[in-house]
């Protein structure tokens, strides 16, 4: 679980009269408001996550994730060490640390949460036959599940590359009830693309999938010496709308999913007026 973000987020200034919203809440430094039902939010730019897909974190490290954006460095208390508590050095402890746990065995001095290990002995759990590379991966976890699927296996998991999903801070969810697969409507004002996403994994605010980027029209994936990464971030404003307690069907079978959010996302849309009086008012 990524922590949260220190980030100042920009206020949104809404037309009460025309968009019905109203400020409720703040979460951290960001303004909550309501609307039509849900939490509305906005962020100044939008990070990419890879967590689920199940190329996101390599064995040989060349994974859509860097190794490290899923494990930190404990220092000799225990604490992680991070962008915040180390922001020069926190990289280069990560690839010290990783590099030592990985020859010797001993995975005591890091923490390991983007990827699943053994109960027992902290290793990281590499995907085996059944899953889609096995050997090659290791088992990526995303914070919500497909209910139904049973045992350490990668399916089991949201796949990054084929869902449309937000990232959420662990205590927003818990301040808010947000339910697992709680449906957004994802807005993009510089291109005008209003979209669909559920709720899918923990970290900071500001924080989509790779599949809720391309909706986004952003292609979040770099090519550096020769390795594709999930690692182009879209610089502009993004607005979230979330409805914690709606939750389409959740599914393991992508398109079926996909399908259900498609629905689901329609029906608020048509309860709200519709997509163009919903972009007229979230782009204010």
């Amino acid at each position: 679980m990524l922590a949260l973000s220190l980030l100042w987020i920009a206020p949104m200034s809404f037309g009460q009269d025309n968009c019905s919203l109203r400020a409720s809440d703040r979460f951290g430094s960001t303004p909550l408001f309501d609307y039509g039902g849900g939490i509305a939010f906005t962020v100044p730019r939008f990070e990419v996550d890879a967590d689920g897909a199940p190329d996101s974190y390599r064995v040989d490290g060349k994974g859509l994730s860097y190794t490290c954006d899923g494990i930190t460095a404990l220092d000799a208390k225990g604490r992680r060490i991070n962008k915040k508590t180390d922001p020069v050095h926190w990289q280069e402890r990560c690839r010290a640390a990783w590099a030592h746990a990985t020859t010797t065995k001993d995975y005591s001095h890091i923490a390991i949460f983007g990827f699943l290990t053994d109960r027992t002995t902290g290793q990281p759990l590499v995907q085996k036959d059944g899953d889609p590379l096995p050997g090659v991966a290791y088992l990526t976890t995303t914070s919500v599940s497909i209910p139904g699927v049973s045992g350490n296996v990668q399916r089991k998991w949201l796949d990054a590359n084929l869902i449309p999903y937000i990232v959420l801070p662990v205590n927003f969810v818990s301040r808010y009830r947000v339910k697992p697969g709680a449906i957004a409507l994802v807005y993009r004002p510089k291109t005008d693309v209003l979209t669909f996403a559920v709720y899918g994994d923990g970290g900071d605010l500001g924080e989509g999938s790779v599949n809720l980027h391309q909706a986004l029209k952003n292609d979040p994936i770099v090519v550096s010496d020769g390795v594709r990464r999930a690692k182009q971030k879209i610089p502009d404003k993004i607005v979230v709308v979330l409805f914690p307690s709606q939750a389409p069907r959740i599914s393991a079978h992508a398109a079926a999913w996909n399908r259900a959010i498609e629905d689901e996302g329609n029906r608020l849309l048509t309860r709200l007026g519709g997509g163009a009086t919903v972009k007229e008012c979230l782009k204010k």
